[in-house]
């Protein structure tokens, strides 16, 4: 299932954010979304995502219309939560759920009018916990475990709705080096699943390590889309990032203005 993003205009209430942005995304891809903060990393997957209406352009899944404000809508909501899977920033949740109740939320869009759990969604849900390596907390209170647990469990609650495309929004922040390469892997074996994963990212090293594309925002604009080690070259760095390298990303040195 192909995602195309054509002449993409977006941003919150009256406030622009992206501008024009022309891009494509395939089964099997990982894809970085790289860009200093406020560069429209977030207003980009939201959009995609379905959760903010684009001032022009669209977001076509596989040539179907994710937009949501449509009298006919290409893609109901329900049909649009079983295709495209949402890993916000936030890792709050409100209600006190054990483990495996957080994660069985992700079969939400699946359940019947009686809201039982089918046996495709019970192998999901221990499919999802396996991939997200947290298969052994099932039965913990979520708001007993540890930050990088948490963000495996909501890793294994998006990876639960089994969706062709899944957006994570910076799912390694506030994580140590153990929890990031993890989380990451299991993205890396998402994509190679077949699905189509989009992760905005700030780890530069991570992203040329794990993803398989990078897509660069600058103020709203894609000013970069191909392999991190032909995208993230010495000019780019410097002027999206202010950064300069030395042996490649192991010295990193404020650029001055």
């Amino acid at each position: 299932m192909s995602l195309q993003i054509k002449n993409l205009c977006a941003g919150y209430g009256k406030t622009p954010v992206l501008q024009n942005i022309n891009c494509t995304a395939q089964p099997g891809e990982l894809i970085g979304l790289l860009g200093p903060n406020g560069s429209g990393k977030s207003c980009l997957l939201k959009t995609i995502a379905g959760l903010i209406i684009p001032a022009g352009g669209q977001v076509m899944l596989s040539n179907k219309d994710v937009q949501a404000n449509k009298a006919v809508q290409d893609l109901p909501p329900r049909t649009r939560a079983k295709n495209i899977a949402w890993l916000a920033q936030d890792r709050h949740v409100a209600w006190a759920l054990s483990v495996g109740e957080l994660v069985a939320l992700g079969r939400a869009p699946y359940r019947g009018r009686l809201g039982k759990y089918s046996q495709a969604d019970m192998q999901a849900i221990k499919t999802a916990l396996s991939a997200a390596d947290c298969l052994d907390l099932q039965d913990r209170s979520f708001d007993s475990i540890s930050g990088g647990e948490q963000a495996r469990v909501l890793l294994a609650r998006t990876l639960a709705v089994d969706a062709p495309i899944l957006l994570a929004d910076e799912p390694t922040a506030s994580l140590d080096p153990y929890y990031q390469i993890s989380i990451l892997q299991s993205l890396s074996c998402a994509a190679k699943s077949g699905k189509t994963v989009i992760a905005s990212l700030h780890d530069l090293t991570l992203a040329r390590q794990f993803c398989s594309r990078v897509w660069v925002l600058q103020d709203g604009q894609l000013v970069a889309d191909d392999k991190p080690k032909t995208a993230l070259n010495p000019s780019l760095l410097a002027e999206v990032f202010r950064i300069q390298t030395k042996n490649g990303f192991s010295v990193q040195i404020p650029v001055k203005n």
